[in-house]
């Protein structure tokens, strides 16, 4: 078994209305356990990735919320940085009553490369958004590199869809930054006229940041005004059919970061994009 632990957490049931004297459980902590079958995961062999989020004393947590349109996000990051999955129960199969009263989920899952992986888990409950991870092991060959490649990449080619990486001003580490992605393929920019970006899980697009030690990361949406005024649950509009995607976030330190963009178009929503940015922040 797998197990990650995050820090405690106040919730709405922490309020003056409930507590230990009125007789309602109150939630102060979130805990993910995790499973692989088997136990480890081989490297490029189907396996089966399982978690459950409790809380401090062990109880399922049975009113988490839909957030995106999944209820647990799971994101795995192989050390050396070169492989990225952002993986959910609903991909594979839809929610039932028991996966919600018992806060269960698991789906198959295939780790590329030997080595360690940042395990990511995004879940959202009483309106808060929550995020925990863990390290998960693949055995066998080939293994991840010794070192992640740090090369500066502002522009990459995925599937035919070229995007190019800029910022509107240096990032200053704390504050927030702002920047975006311009999307382009063959026939020209990504636009209403050329195969436009729908949404991919209730958002234009996705991102997934990280320092490359792994030891910050971030999940973001392409940005619109009033965006962080967003509960969980609430539907994310579309407003961008392409080419610029805006971002802004807050970025903590100097240093090198890697960027994972998602997005889906019009004529093959199924079919997810993922180009990946590496860039630095000064300072």
């Amino acid at each position: 078994m797998l197990l990650v632990i995050g820090l405690g957490c106040a919730t709405h049931a922490d309020s003056a209305d409930s507590g230990p004297d009125s007789g309602e459980h109150v939630v102060t902590d979130y805990v993910v356990n995790a499973h692989t079958d088997p136990d480890p995961l081989v490297a490029g062999e189907e396996g089966t990735f399982s978690l459950e989020v409790r809380d401090q004393d062990d109880l399922p947590i049975e009113d988490l919320q839909t957030t995106h349109e999944r209820v647990v996000h799971v994101q795995f990051v192989s050390h050396d940085l070169s492989s990225f999955q952002h993986v959910h129960n609903e991909d594979f199969a839809p929610l039932t009553a028991d996966n919600l009263r018992t806060s269960s989920f698991a789906f198959p899952l295939t780790l590329p490369l030997a080595g360690d992986y940042l395990t990511v888990f995004d879940f959202a409950h009483h309106n808060q958004y929550l995020s925990r991870s863990m390290t998960l092991t693949a055995a066998g060959e080939p293994q991840q590199a010794a070192a992640p490649d740090l090369t500066l990449v502002d522009e990459v080619t995925v599937d035919g869809v070229t995007g190019q990486l800029s910022f509107s001003a240096p990032a200053v580490p704390g504050y927030e930054a702002a920047w975006s992605i311009y999307l382009f393929d063959a026939a020209g920019p990504i636009s209403i006229e050329n195969d436009p970006i729908v949404q991919y899980l209730g958002a234009d697009a996705h991102i997934f940041v990280a320092t490359t030690d792994l030891g910050w990361t971030a999940h973001s949406h392409a940005w619109y005004p009033g965006m962080e005024t967003v509960a969980p649950g609430h539907t994310m509009p579309h407003v961008n059919d392409g080419p610029d995607m805006p971002f802004h976030y807050v970025l903590p330190a100097s240093g090198t970061y890697k960027l994972w963009l998602q997005f889906t178009r019009a004529s093959d929503p199924d079919h997810v994009f993922v180009l990946p940015f590496v860039f630095a922040v000064e300072g």
